[in-house]
């Protein structure tokens, strides 16, 4: 019995070390996963930026009930140090308090615009009312002056028309036949109006089709566009023999926002857009992705449309198990369409 409990151990006790060797190797590859380069920031401009900002400011109040303190903007304003997550490199978020009402309306009078426009700033983006990430290698009390002259050039002269807004038909369809030989590198083929690509998949009564949609960029004043981008959606269609597009719907999704350049758009389609075509590129591949989603989540679309979807296709036993247990009208009227008994 003795000697049973010690080769029991023996044989447990290097099992375990192992066990604990590989959790120890997996939280060591999660702590030390590669992330972008937090640039290095430069020693401020001055003893103290912003108060040479703020040096023979004269805002005009929003409200006349509201009489104006300009120094009240050095503690509207705050910035902080922000970890570099991805490509955009957004170092820096600036906060805005509430009291900043007084003084602009930053949805509608153009901080974005205002804030790229100041030396040093490399890139903006207003996500929320009151937070502004910013690319920028200046110090902390560089980046506050900046915010505080920004708010205080559209308190004087607002800038209702945003340049950051959507690309023109024709440019878009000019990125478009740029980027035409790639996309038929790949297998689209097909041009259609929008600008978007498709390829056929005869074999599975299929097409897919690949667009460019929401094109924004930063319009200069000399007419000029900058930082172009255009986001891929692409949509799985059951092919109609008359018309490329005049088919049902049966999956969407949308990529990542890509550069409106050729090797920007190809980046996204290689690395987004043909995966998830290749994964989804014959009926059964499309019946069990929505399958494997049981019994928490169908994606794409409700589970009683799938299974209607599937159903017409002949996977009768994927359609019950999309169906399930569920007492919906929608589920009971697509049970009884294809004769399942509930």
């Amino acid at each position: 019995m003795v000697d049973a409990r010690l080769t029991w151990r023996l044989l447990l006790v290097p099992r375990l070390l192992l066990a604990a060797g590989v959790i120890v190797w997996a939280l060591l590859n999660v702590l030390t996963a590669r992330r972008p380069a937090q640039p290095p920031r430069r020693p401020p401009t001055a003893g103290d930026p912003v108060g040479d900002a703020l040096a023979g400011a004269r805002p005009v109040p929003r409200y006349t009930d509201e009489p104006l303190k300009v120094t009240d903007l050095r503690w509207i304003v705050g910035v902080e140090n922000l970890e570099v997550a991805d490509e955009d490199g957004f170092n820096t978020v600036v906060g805005l308090d509430d009291a900043v009402s007084t003084y602009v309306d930053v949805a509608a009078d153009g901080l974005e615009d205002a804030l790229a426009d100041q030396p040093g700033i490399d890139a903006v983006e207003h996500t929320d009312r009151e937070v502004v990430l910013v690319r920028s290698t200046l110090s902390l009390p560089d980046v506050h002056a900046a915010a505080v002259r920004a708010l205080l050039a559209i308190n004087r002269d607002p800038r209702p028309m945003p340049r950051r807004r959507p690309l023109d038909p024709a440019v878009v369809g000019a990125v478009a036949d740029d980027v035409a030989a790639v996309m038929s590198g790949h297998g689209f083929a097909g041009r259609l109006p929008g600008p978007a690509f498709y390829r056929l998949l005869p074999d599975e009564h299929l097409v897919q089709i690949v667009g460019l949609r929401d094109g924004f960029g930063h319009h200069n004043d000399d007419g000029t566009i900058t930082d172009a981008r255009v986001r891929l959606a692409v949509d799985v269609l059951e092919l109609d023999a008359a018309d490329v597009t005049a088919g049902p719907r049966v999956l969407s999704t949308s990529c990542d926002w890509a550069p409106a350049t050729v090797s920007g758009i190809e980046h996204v389609l290689v690395t987004r857009a043909v995966p998830w075509c290749a994964a989804t590129a014959s009926r059964a591949a499309i019946v069990d992705r929505w399958v494997r989603g049981l019994p928490w989540h169908v994606p794409d679309r409700p589970r009683w449309e799938a299974a209607d979807i599937a159903a017409q296709w002949g996977f009768r036993k994927h359609a019950r198990d999309l169906l399930g247990r569920s007492r919906s009208p929608q589920s009971a009227a697509v049970a009884a369409k294809h004769g399942f008994s509930r």
